[in-house]
């Protein structure tokens, strides 16, 4: 009777378990995204919070708030700019549509008609609204609703990046305020659950997810000065605007294609045919090839991971987990490769040991 009641209290004591650790995800689920970004940042800008420390004299919390304040001020002064910058190009932008119909509506171009599949029904409409038989009654209605639910989607997104974004911040302040204690903390739990390969684990991933981010960033800042470059040698104008754009959307695969490629478009309307050729070539060879080498070379750095691999993570991972999954894929693959190599080695090793002779085992004995 003694015994049924012992494991009675342990089943119980099991399931109040799991319940807890139950609740405390269903509390956590709406944060997982922030914490996980506070994780990411704190891990990859822990050298630097290291020499603020050491500036401060060892002062945890001023480091800390130093630290928030850099990272913030870093991340929107290049928001501030490209808004300015933005300000001014649209006040000229309308100005120039002014001039544009002052004298109504022009011709359809002549190289609109070339365009593939759909040049000659984009001319023909054109046509048709300069000659004043199409009303742009008869297509709005249809978009309205399709454009007033998607800028609802778009507002409901941006509220939750900055709703994710304060709370990342937050939460980045305690890591960097108690994170020495922390890291011990997840170190001694690995070490209690995977045992000696644990810290070898966690070092990969460290190292993985450094390199991403290093990767990541890096590329993008070097994409978008090449952009830059690029335009402004054509001679498309706000090519410094563009080269932020180009920046922010190179942390996505082929992101700058979707700034360089509609500049060499216009170019092409301009006539400046051998500059278009020019900024395709520039994108295809100097941006896209620095995709393809820094980011790979920074991700490798320190972990044995194969240049497909890397592929695989960060497109696979984005599809997983959205734009988390950029620095999440390419760690998952990282950890579960290092474990897979270990046990292939330990494998072999098991295999290549000799056996015993039946005289040595004797003498043994």
């Amino acid at each position: 009777m003694e015994i049924t009641v012992q494991r009675v209290e342990q089943l119980l004591a099991i399931i109040a378990l799991v319940l807890l650790v139950a609740g405390c995800i269903a509390v956590l689920a709406p944060f997982t995204v922030a914490i996980l970004w506070a994780v990411i940042i704190a891990l990859t800008t822990w050298p630097a919070y290291r020499r603020v420390r050491s500036l401060v004299r060892g002062r945890r919390t001023l480091a800390a708030t130093i630290m928030i304040l850099l990272l913030v001020t870093a991340l929107f002064m290049p928001m501030i700019v490209l808004a300015t910058s933005l300000a001014d190009d649209a006040a000229a932008f309308i100005r120039n549509v002014r001039e544009f119909f002052a004298d109504g509506v022009p011709a359809a171009p002549a190289w609109m008609f070339g365009l593939p599949l759909i040049g000659d029904r984009l001319a023909g409409l054109w046509t048709d609204f300069a000659a004043g038989t199409l009303s742009l009654g008869q297509y709005l209605p249809k978009y309205i609703q399709s454009a007033g639910s998607g800028l609802v989607k778009i507002g409901a997104g941006v509220t939750q990046a900055l709703f994710d974004l304060t709370i990342g911040l937050v939460t980045l302040f305690f890591i960097y305020q108690q994170g020495g204690a922390g890291g011990r903390d997840l170190s001694a739990l690995a070490q209690r659950i995977g045992g000696d390969k644990s810290e070898r684990l966690l070092e990969v991933a460290a190292t993985t997810m450094k390199g991403v981010v290093y990767g990541t960033v890096g590329t993008a800042i070097a994409q978008g000065i090449l952009t830059a470059i690029g335009l402004a040698v054509s001679g498309v104008p706000a090519a410094t605007v563009l080269g932020v754009i180009a920046g922010f959307a190179a942390l996505f695969p082929a992101g700058p294609v979707l700034v360089w490629g509609p500049a060499a478009i216009w170019l092409f309307s301009q006539g400046d045919f051998a500059w278009g050729l020019f900024l395709i070539g520039w994108g295809a060879v100097a941006v896209g090839m620095s995709d393809n080498v820094l980011k790979p070379m920074f991700i490798g750095q320190g972990v044995d991971l194969h240049f497909l691999l890397i592929m695989l993570g960060l497109i696979g991972g984005m599809i997983a987990f959205g734009f988390l999954g950029i620095f999440l894929g390419p760690t998952l693959l990282a950890v579960g490769y290092t474990l897979f190599s270990e046990w292939r080695a330990m494998r072999r090793e098991d295999q290549t040991d000799p056996e015993p002779a039946a005289g040595q085992g004797a003498a043994a004995d």
